[in-house]
């Protein structure tokens, strides 16, 4: 046994291997004949203040003028290579959208019908918005009768009314690209449509002559009498299918229902709850349709296809005789057999649901 150690023992090793003190390492960032001696290293644990003094040298060594370890010259390769791995990518990156955008349709979008984001479970369902709305997350109309300027004034939601309604009484400004298709025959409206052109929607032909959802008439709401615009949201490509019996018309509106609404969407507005439809006692709905029980928008305005000049039809919906000084919650829904009716307020569709408190 002990021959077979002296024998191990003298078996030449292929590499020796050298260990260095510890006070002789060396940093790859400085020169190999130089001791570190701007970093405390010890043995035994480093107290407070030589972590201090290590960071301190780190941030800004005063010996080597090294700024978090590098110089001069070492931040300025760093900035360099950064520099040139940033434009790169932002060119990379940039050719990526522009190829992109080239390859989109700026028209038409490109997924359409039930493959659409606006797509629920049984397909698209449009919803409805209504005007006046000083602000988009909110929905309370509140101002005063007696208010005629200032915040919550009569002239607040008259010129917000006004505002969005003013392109509605202009001339065609699109070239000729707006066309009267009460006229046209249904299934030859989609080859205009395709072609850019639009229906012409004037304020006039909500209802002729006098009109009492107007602004020189403050749109009823210096007497206490609001006027609502309502209109269905834009979907491209989406085609209304109304009524075409008074079997197929819900409950609610059955007894209302007319021969005449088989070419219209049906846009009706009550109390939320049935205590706001005891305190609503007349809603008047001025249309196209002329029934002042319901208001009715001509399917011959669908489908949007995204034309220039296109203009929103709406209805509008004056609360003739309602309780001041109440908080009133109103829902207006729009009615045809591919509209989906959801009064969840979550989930509204189908409807619109908003406030009215005035003084």
């Amino acid at each position: 046994m002990e021959q077979d150690e002296e024998w191990f023992e003298t078996i030449p090793l292929p590499n020796s291997y050298i260990v260095r003190p510890r006070t002789t390492l060396q940093s790859p960032l400085y020169p190999i004949n130089k001791i570190r001696d701007d970093i405390c290293i010890k043995d035994s644990p480093l107290t407070g203040l030589d972590y201090l003094y290590n960071i301190r040298n780190y941030i800004w060594n005063r010996e080597t003028n090294r700024f978090c370890g590098r110089d001069g010259l070492d931040w300025a390769k760093l900035g360099c290579y950064y520099s040139c791995f940033l434009f790169i990518l932002g060119v990379i990156s940039s050719s990526f959208v522009i190829v992109y955008i080239l390859l989109l349709d700026k028209k038409t979008p490109r997924r359409l019908g039930n493959e659409s984001a606006l797509a629920f479970d049984n397909g698209i369902n449009p919803g409805l918005g209504f005007r006046p709305q000083l602000y988009m997350d909110r929905t309370l109309l509140q101002w005063r009768t007696s208010r005629k300027t200032g915040h919550q004034s009569v002239a607040e939601m008259v010129d917000n009314v006004h505002q969005w309604g003013s392109t509605f009484g202009l001339v065609d400004t699109h070239h000729q690209q707006q066309i009267d298709c009460s006229a046209i025959k249904p299934e030859l409206l989609i080859n205009y449509f395709r072609q850019g052109l639009s229906c012409i929607f004037l304020t006039t032909d909500v209802k002729p002559g006098p009109n009492p959802c107007s602004k020189p008439k403050n749109y009823g709401y210096n007497k206490g009498r609001p006027c609502v615009a309502l209109k269905i949201n834009r979907v491209f490509g989406w085609i209304p299918e109304p009524y075409q019996s008074k079997d197929e018309v819900p409950l609610e509106i059955r007894h209302l229902w007319q021969p005449i609404m088989k070419n219209f969407v049906l846009i009706k507005c009550f109390g939320q709850y049935p205590t706001d439809q005891d305190l609503i006692y007349q809603v008047d709905h001025i249309s196209i349709l002329g029934n002042k029980a319901i208001g009715g928008i001509p399917t011959y305005y669908f489908p949007f296809l995204n034309q220039p000049g296109y203009r929103q039809p709406f209805v509008w919906a004056q609360f003739v005789k309602v309780e001041s000084n109440v908080l009133l919650n109103i829902i207006c829904r729009a009615y045809a057999k591919n509209i989906r009716q959801s009064t969840n307020i979550e989930d509204m569709t189908g409807a619109v649901h908003f406030e009215i408190f005035f003084q």
